[in-house]
């Protein structure tokens, strides 16, 4: 197919923010991710599949990526996609009616995140896509645009489901996002699932199951992404000590602060409060620049990682 730019089985050990030509899919294999885009965060863990558009800026939120396993393609889209668009065009071979096209545009540009659980039958297709993809026979390609097009619908098909629950908007999940967006000014509280979800007015269970769906993760997971993030932050930009930047952030002790640090960043507050500032500083910069890649830029990428994978 000679829409598709570049594909593979791969280890991804280091993506900075940047931009593609084309529509991006992502299926974690193994690993957990935590990557961004638009500088929004999200949560890949082992089964997620991610998309992005050729104008929306994404990339990871670490320094260090973690081990990991994943299947992606990159596709191009007819057409200038640099600026974000009301309707997108797919490549004539997938066979979109006008009224398909229409649909699928509404919902992947649509989609309130990027990052959904894969259903078991994308699952399936994913790995068989990419093998095509690498294949050199007619049936092959044949085969490989087949595929694309089912795993475009299946992923379009995770997204309006998702989104389509009546619960979705209802003043239930907007008072548990009001309450999340503003966790973040209480770090020093010693949340826990019963004070958070009466705080909001639900059970336990819907708490948390709202918690993940507006985040990826669960409620404890959420409190220690935001904590490790809060800690970096001033780590970076102050001078304070680690033990009082441990007990502003909720950490029960220096000692566990630290424990728990290295385990996020694999290295210690210490060591990241030395060392990683300047290359957070190339990070940063990263996300208010984002690479361009060009369609030789993706493709001389596409061999590299897939002989260091």
């Amino acid at each position: 197919m000679h829409e598709i730019i570049s594909h593979g089985h791969i280890e991804n050990k280091l993506m900075y923010p940047h931009r593609n030509l084309g529509m991006e899919i992502v299926l974690v294999e193994k690993g957990h991710l935590e990557w961004a885009v638009d500088r929004v965060p999200e949560v890949l863990n082992p089964g997620t599949v991610f998309f992005t558009l050729p104008w929306q800026t994404h990339g990871s939120l670490m320094l260090r990526e973690p081990s990991n396993k994943i299947f992606y393609t990159l596709f191009s889209l007819p057409g200038r996609n640099d600026s974000p668009k009301a309707a997108l065009r797919f490549p004539a071979t997938l066979n979109f009616s006008d009224a398909e096209r229409k649909m699928l545009s509404e919902i992947f540009i649509g989609a309130h995140r990027h990052a959904w659980p894969a259903t078991s039958l994308l699952k399936e297709v994913f790995p068989e896509l990419v093998r095509r993809l690498a294949g050199t026979s007619e049936l092959d390609s044949i085969a490989a645009s087949s595929l694309l097009r089912a795993l475009l619908v299946e992923l379009a098909d995770i997204i309006s489901q998702a989104q389509s629950e009546p619960r979705w908007l209802s003043p239930t999940v907007r008072k548990v996002k009001a309450f999340l967006s503003q966790v973040a000014e209480s770090l020093d509280h010693p949340w826990t699932l019963d004070e958070m979800a009466t705080r909001c007015g639900v059970k336990r269970t819907q708490f948390a199951n709202i918690t993940k769906r507006l985040t990826g993760y669960a409620p404890a997971q959420y409190l220690h992404r935001i904590r490790f993030d809060r800690s970096c932050e001033l780590l970076r930009n102050t001078e304070r000590s680690i033990t009082e930047i441990a007990f502003d952030c909720g950490y029960t002790s220096s000692q566990y602060f630290s424990e728990t640090f290295r385990k996020q960043a694999r290295i210690t507050p210490s060591e990241y409060r030395r060392s990683v500032p300047e290359l957070d500083k190339i990070m940063q910069n990263n996300w208010d620049h984002p690479e361009w890649r060009t369609l030789a830029e993706e493709r001389r990428r596409a061999v590299t990682i897939g002989k260091a994978g």
